[in-house]
Formats: C-alpha cells, sequence, structure tokens
C-alpha cells in the first residue's frame, strides 16, 4: 500500500493538479488512478512473461517510471485512434521491454551515519520534469 501511494505521490505527481475546481481535481484523480491501472495492468503481464522466459544471471523486471512516462505519451493515442488496440499495446509493450532493470536479491549496504549529516538539503526547483 506505501509503494501505491509513493507512486501516485511522486511519479504521477498525483497533487499537482491543472484547476482548483472540484469538478477539475476530481477529473484529474480519476486520470491519474485510470493511467495507474492500465500501468500496473501492462507491467504484471509483461514481467509474468520476463519471469518465464528467462535464464541469464539476474531475473529482470519492467522500469515503472519509464513506463509511467511512455504511457502518458500514447495514453491518448490508445484510447482514440483509428489503429487497432492491441497494435499499440504491442507497441508499448515492446517499448517496455526494451527498458528492464535487474532485480538484484539480497542487497545491502552498511550505512554511515554522519555521511550526509553535515550537507544541505537539495532545493527542489519548480521546473523538474514530470512523468505524467
Amino acid at each position: 500500500m506505501e509503494n501505491f501511494y509513493d507512486e501516485l505521490k511522486n511519479k504521477i505527481k498525483l497533487e499537482l493538479f491543472s484547476g482548483y475546481s472540484d469538478q477539475c481535481i476530481q477529473r484529474d484523480f480519476y486520470a491519474a488512478l485510470f493511467i495507474s491501472n492500465v500501468q500496473t495492468l501492462m507491467v504484471a503481464e509483461l514481467n509474468e512473461e520476463l519471469q518465464e522466459n528467462q535464464t541469464s544471471q539476474y531475473k529482470y523486471k519492467v522500469n515503472s517510471n519509464l513506463s509511467y512516462g511512455f504511457l502518458k505519451d500514447r495514453i491518448v493515442e490508445l484510447l482514440l485512434s483509428n489503429k487497432d488496440i492491441d497494435e499499440v499495446l504491442s507497441e508499448l509493450k515492446g517499448i517496455f521491454r526494451n527498458h528492464l532493470i535487474p532485480i538484484r536479491p539480497n542487497r545491502s549496504f552498511q550505512r554511515h551515519k554522519d555521511k550526509y549529516r553535515n550537507r544541505i538539503k537539495p532545493k527542489v526547483p519548480k521546473n523538474q520534469r514530470n512523468v505524467l
């Protein structure tokens, strides 16, 4: 549950609404949930296929942050184009498949408690790029 909240808040930028009215906020919220659901379904199906077919040292999974960005660029085409929906979905899955990250089991690093104590917190600029 916390991972999903993190995705909504940090990857989808759910708190950045396009307007101030209740209707606009609800529309943005439901659109973000819809995109999140479509991305989750596509990535889950693709991750299952990847787990069945892998023979290398590491197992791989789809990069979820990049998949949100690629889906964002093609969601209108997916819903409103005259193309066959299976064609658009297979194109998206191909793009997702090209951006995989390895799953490294038993990864742990020792933490140095005082290493970052003297650093100043980074300022987050207002012009950072959003995934959606």
